[in-house]
């Protein structure tokens, strides 16, 4: 061996990156497996609801597609909604459930066990144990800093009608409590922009499904584009939206507040007042 001091720092320095990507390849490894936790290996299974509120080996939700999800700060999912199966119904569901990955169980929490059911709004920014969300396909979710859980339109029902919403909802784990916060309990509105880049009281969005959404760190909801209402009309939307828990108001931020509008890319890395999708 080359007893050179220079050489051996080299080596030592090299055995130690060689490491150092070796594990780091086995953690992000494609070959990493899946584990089968739960549920059925066979398609359009019914839901298993037990009884509300209890956990039991043998629950679990319907299947279904575009569902409502979180996780909470105490690392449990949640699930609500889309369209799939209820106890022995398909169509759209209202079905909140709650899962422990510790003990591998779910809990049916709150909702109707069937489809199709209405929304239950009570009165705007009071909550209540019979409040709820009516069955709702591609609604948008947020986990709040405070550990409420955030949902917002869809297409679904109302307490009278189906078709698209902008209605927001929060709902409370500790006191298993819906309140209807924001927007309207009426299909198919409108958005109100107001000033881009100014909170107003009287702005929102308008009724839409398939949006993105982020929470920022300070504590506010974002919403990006989907398919639904701009002022007036229906289509695609590029709008981006920023709720305020504290002050309950939506800003218009960024974007179009008309339908169908292409991207200015602008020059690749480099960010642009004029840039948008």
């Amino acid at each position: 061996m080359n007893p050179n001091p220079s050489y051996m720092k080299f080596l030592l320095s090299f055995i130690a990156l060689l490491l150092f990507e070796t594990s780091l390849s086995a953690q992000i490894s494609p070959q990493t497996p899946w584990t089968w936790m739960k549920g059925d290996n066979t398609i359009d299974q019914n839901g298993n609801y037990g009884t509300q509120g209890l956990a039991d080996i043998a629950n679990k939700p319907g299947a279904r597609n575009y569902s409502a999800t979180w996780r909470d700060t105490a690392g449990k999912l949640w699930l609500f909604g889309g369209s799939g199966y209820g106890a022995t119904t398909t169509g759209y569901l209202n079905d909140l459930w709650k899962f422990d990955p510790l003990s591998n169980k779910w809990i049916w929490i709150k909702g109707d066990n069937t489809t199709g059911s209405f929304s239950v709004y009570g009165t705007l920014g009071i909550p209540n144990p019979i409040n709820k969300p009516g069955g709702c396909y591609s609604g948008v979710s947020w986990t709040g800093n405070d550990g409420n859980l955030w949902l917002f339109g869809g297409f679904g029902y109302t307490n009278t009608s189906i078709g698209f919403l902008n209605s927001l909802w929060k709902y409370n784990p500790t006191t298993n409590q819906w309140t209807w916060v924001k927007g309207d309990n009426i299909v198919n509105q409108a958005g109100n922009y107001g000033t881009k880049g100014i909170e107003n009281s009287g702005n929102k969005p308008g009724a839409r499904y398939g949006s993105r959404t982020w929470t920022d760190t300070n504590g506010n909801l974002w919403l990006f584009g989907g398919y639904g209402f701009d002022g007036s009309t229906t289509g695609i939307l590029n709008d981006i939206w920023k709720y305020n828990p504290s002050t309950n108001s939506w800003t218009w931020m960024k974007g179009d507040n008309t339908i169908s509008q292409v991207g200015i890319y602008g020059t690749k890395g480099i960010a642009s007042a004029d840039n948008k999708p």
